[in-house]
């Protein structure tokens, strides 16, 4: 793994590193900045599948599909290591602790979709959002990209719509009722989050799908 990740390459905002429906070949490791994974529609409407955040590997269905399922596109200016999939597959077939993480990353990959769906499904449009902010949160505190309940969030209100189901106005309303509520505070790149515990409760959001089973407990 160390030799794989020896070589990383830049991508700036907006560009596809990975393009649905293409022959499936690389894996990517996000070293620095957002990434997210979406699938579009013929009629051009996208729903976004998860956002990746520094030290998420991208691109994991590739180990097992012959083809991309998703695009794979950078929010920011990205720095990524580039691996082949092969390359990936055979580390892990050498190295139980790696393969185990792997495992491990596409059961979290499971448990945020049906999250997602979860919150299409059964949840209001504020707890949804409360949610996806919540899970953000633990996301990044994990990564030690959290500092004093608040971070830097790259997303706008138009990606929160797609990862959400929402219109870019509808996701303006709830922020602005989470901020009223005294709850979170969206400003100038960064979130905030006011009252986690009243949050949590809202969302009613256990970060226990996120936890690596080494930290569990």
């Amino acid at each position: 793994m160390d030799a794989l990740l020896k070589s990383s390459r830049g991508f700036e905002p907006g560009v596809q590193l990975l393009c649905q429906g293409e022959r499936a070949g690389q894996v990517f490791i996000v070293k620095q900045g957002w990434t997210f994974t979406s699938c579009s529609q013929p009629n051009g409407t996208r729903q976004i599948h998860n956002v990746q955040i520094p030290g998420d590997v991208a691109g994991l269905q590739n180990l097992l599909m012959p083809f991309t399922l998703c695009d794979l596109t950078a929010i920011t200016r990205v720095e990524a290591c580039e691996i082949g999939a092969d390359c990936l597959a055979e580390a892990a077939a050498t190295d139980p602790e790696l393969a185990h993480f792997l495992l491990w990353l596409l059961a979290c990959e499971i448990a945020v979709a049906g999250e997602r769906l979860i919150g299409v499904g059964r949840r209001t449009a504020i707890e949804r959002t409360a949610h996806f902010i919540l899970e953000l949160a633990a996301r990044l505190k994990l990564a030690g990209l959290e500092t004093e309940n608040a971070f830097a969030c790259p997303m706008t209100q138009h990606l929160f719509g797609d990862s959400l189901g929402l219109t870019s106005v509808h996701v303006n309303r709830m922020m602005r009722e989470l901020r009223t509520a005294g709850l979170v505070h969206h400003q100038c790149g960064w979130l905030r989050v006011l009252d986690r515990e009243r949050l949590a409760r809202m969302a009613m959001f256990d970060s226990a799908y996120l936890d690596y089973p080494a930290l569990a407990g």
